[in-house]
C-alpha cells in the first residue's frame, strides 16, 4: 500500500494510494493529498511525512477508509496539508468496490461523524446506494484467521 521516498537532505515521505504523487522536495508540508472526486471516501494519492506517521500512525488494516482517516487524524493533530488537484482516472466502481466503500463510510462515520457523514442516496445515485448499505452492514476491519484463538 505504500512506499518511502526521501534521501539524506530531504525529508523522507511515505505515498499511499493508486495515483503518482510527488512529495515536495523542501518537506514544508507534512502531508500531500490528492482529494477524492469520483464518489469514495479516499483519496486516490496521500504521501506522509515519516515523522508525521511516526506522531499519528499509520493506516489502520481496513478494507476501505483507511487513507481518509488517516488524512483525518493528520489535519486534526495540526499538521499542514498539502492538496494538489491533479486529473486521476476514476475509480471503478464495481460491485466489489461499493461494498468495500459502504463499510468503510459507515466506519469513518463513527470515528468521525462530524467530518464523514452518512451520505444520502442522492449523493451516492440510486444505483450505487444499496450496495453501499449492504457493505455497512459488514463487519469492517482485519478478517479473522483460521485457527488463531484470542
Amino acid at each position: 500500500m505504500g512506499g518511502g521516498s526521501g534521501g539524506a537532505d530531504r525529508p523522507s515521505y511515505r505515498v499511499f494510494g493508486t495515483a503518482a504523487l510527488a512529495p515536495p522536495a523542501d518537506g514544508s508540508a507534512a502531508a500531500l493529498v490528492i482529494p477524492a472526486r469520483d464518489g469514495f471516501a479516499d483519496p486516490p494519492a496521500l504521501a506522509v511525512r515519516e515523522d508525521v506517521l511516526a506522531a499519528v500512525g499509520g493506516p489502520e488494516p481496513v478494507r476501505a477508509g483507511a487513507l481518509a482517516d488517516l488524512l483525518a487524524r493528520i489535519e486534526a493533530a495540526g499538521h499542514a496539508v498539502e492538496t494538489r488537484a491533479i486529473a486521476v482516472p476514476r475509480r471503478r466502481a464495481t460491485p466489489a468496490a461499493l461494498l468495500r466503500e459502504g463499510s468503510g463510510r459507515f466506519w469513518l462515520f463513527r470515528r468521525h461523524p462530524d467530518r464523514f457523514p452518512l451520505p444520502e442516496p442522492a449523493e451516492t445515485g440510486l444505483l450505487r446506494y444499496p450496495l453501499m448499505v449492504l457493505g455497512a452492514l459488514r463487519a469492517n476491519g482485519v478478517p479473522p484467521q483460521r485457527g488463531v484463538t484470542g
